[in-house]
């Protein structure tokens, strides 16, 4: 993983531990424990681990608390800590839709194989309110073929990333690429975000025949 940009906070391991460890009550103007979080991917350490997890588990429903527990999730994510797995199981249950997908996001960069988890995060797709987008991409990562008749659900979504997201793992994981053209056809979307989109899924599928299209 390329870290050149995470070191941005001049901030030791153990002061970034402290930070994070204070409650948001106590938190100074000049202080973040935000900042922490974030700085903490510098340290893949059981400690910086452990400390992160420490900070997922308070459930303070303030706004800004939440906001730390999402970063948390995405930084134990990017460390790939199998030592926060539960944890990220536990997530996939929270009432806040972003700590949700981040928990999506970290057991996909982990690569996690539970039938149990996978099925519990494929079950996201019938989650009213859930960002479908993120669970469509790790389960096409992950190769679960028990969602495929849930996601293929989701090729006519009103929204496009999802649409585009869900026909591009359908293939993906049928092996049938035959929606691929309606795939590639997003690149000329209206919608920047569809576009954008479009092209990650591309990648995702490593579907070289676009090339001249997004060329």
């Amino acid at each position: 993983m390329d870290k050149r940009f995470f070191n941005l906070y001049n901030l030791t391991e153990e002061q970034a531990i402290a930070l994070l460890d204070t409650p948001q009550e106590e938190i100074g103007e000049d202080d973040s424990r935000y900042v922490a979080a974030s700085h903490l991917v510098n340290f893949p350490t059981e400690n910086t681990i452990l400390a992160l997890i420490r900070a997922v588990q308070t459930l303070d429903p303030s706004l800004d608390n939440q906001i730390v527990r999402r970063k948390c999730v995405e930084t134990l994510g990017r460390l790939q800590a199998t030592q926060a797995l539960s944890i990220f199981h536990t997530c996939l249950a929270d009432p806040d839709c972003y700590t949700v997908e981040n928990a999506v996001w970290a057991l996909g960069e982990i690569g996690v194989s539970d039938p149990e988890i996978l099925e519990d995060m494929a079950q996201l797709l019938e989650k009213p309110g859930q960002l479908y987008r993120t669970i469509i991409h790790t389960l096409a990562k992950l190769n679960y073929k028990p969602a495929l008749e849930r996601i293929r659900r989701l090729i006519d979504a009103e929204d496009p990333p999802i649409a585009c997201a869900a026909m591009t793992a359908v293939c993906r994981l049928s092996q049938d690429y035959s929606l691929m053209g309606r795939v590639v056809a997003f690149l000329n979307h209206t919608n920047v975000n569809a576009r954008r989109g479009c092209i990650q899924d591309l990648i995702d599928a490593r579907y070289y025949a676009a090339i001249p299209e997004i060329a």
